[in-house]
């Protein structure tokens, strides 16, 4: 199956099991992808992450179901996977405004959010132009953020609060560079076992490793390669959004599981004539 069917797929699972825990496995295998990759695409394809669109659909059929009158509403908590029913009341106002029993009761003014489905928009305005690249594994060392309690689903706004607080030691990093290829300041999100490890601002070398910095090696991969003209982060989230809703759904190829690279090639990465690129592992799609 296509990207495209492979998603439909997981929503179609995700609806059987509303109420049920988050199973970012599961859905991963049905979306065809890593767990990682269905993190970052998602809010990009959607405009929210998943567990958000989880939440907005749990409670359009948890008013549905207290319409109906059929159940009482701890009931209905429990169906949609809610043990305490002041979480189920804090969900169920964040989406509706009101409290459940009110739902209940009718008359109330309800929010609902349909299901999902994900369909090709052909655009064609503008050509987005690549090329494909076989880079063999490399090294880097840079400085690691965002393992831990770094969440993927926001990983654009935490990079670029990541970027702001390098400050100069950017300079640090820099300083390493000794002709090794991909020349330039990296940006890598780098994964382990398909599942995230870090983002790191780093530089390709074989120089040693200073105390306060760490390395990893990217592993040898199929890159589609876009270039990126503007100011970060702006110019690089645009380009993201249409890598991921445009490009990829269409392109023949797969989001492979790997280290995402954004490559920053002029000194003023602000500027409006800022250069950079993005390097997407890829494989033909099946």
């Amino acid at each position: 199956m296509n990207l495209l069917e492979n998603l439909n797929a997981a929503i179609a699972y995700l609806e059987e099991h509303l109420g049920d825990p988050l199973d970012w496995e599961a859905l991963a295998r049905k979306a065809g992808c890593s767990s990682f990759q269905l993190q970052r695409m998602f809010p990009y394809l959607t405009g929210m992450t998943l567990p958000e669109y989880v939440r907005r659909r749990r409670m359009t059929r948890a008013a549905a179901d207290l319409l109906a009158g059929d159940a009482r509403v701890a009931e209905v908590a429990l169906r949609y996977g809610y043990e305490s029913p002041t979480a189920f009341n804090r969900a169920f106002k964040a989406v509706h405004g009101v409290a459940p029993s009110a739902a209940r009761h009718g008359g109330a003014q309800l929010a609902t959010y349909p299901r999902l489905t994900f369909t090709l928009s052909v655009k064609g305005a503008e050509p987005m132009d690549y090329r494909i690249i076989e880079q063999p594994a490399f090294r880097v060392v840079g400085v690691p953020s965002g393992n831990g309690d770094w969440n993927v689903e926001d990983a654009g706004e935490k990079a670029t609060a990541y970027w702001a607080e390098l400050g100069p030691r950017i300079h640090e990093i820099l300083a390493l560079m000794d002709g090794s290829e991909p020349a330039g300041l990296l940006g890598v999100q780098l994964c382990r076992d398909g599942a995230f490890d870090c983002y790191m601002a780093c530089v390709a070398t074989d120089a040693p490793c200073p105390p306060a910095m760490a390395e990893r090696v990217v592993p040898a991969a199929t890159y589609a390669v876009f270039e990126c003209v503007g100011p970060m982060p702006q110019a690089m989230n645009e380009l993201w959004h249409r890598i991921l809703t445009e490009w990829l759904p269409a392109s023949g190829f797969e989001w492979a599981t790997g280290s995402d690279v954004e490559r920053y090639l002029t000194p003023g990465m602000t500027a409006p004539d800022s250069r950079s690129e993005v390097w997407l592992p890829v494989r033909p799609a099946r």
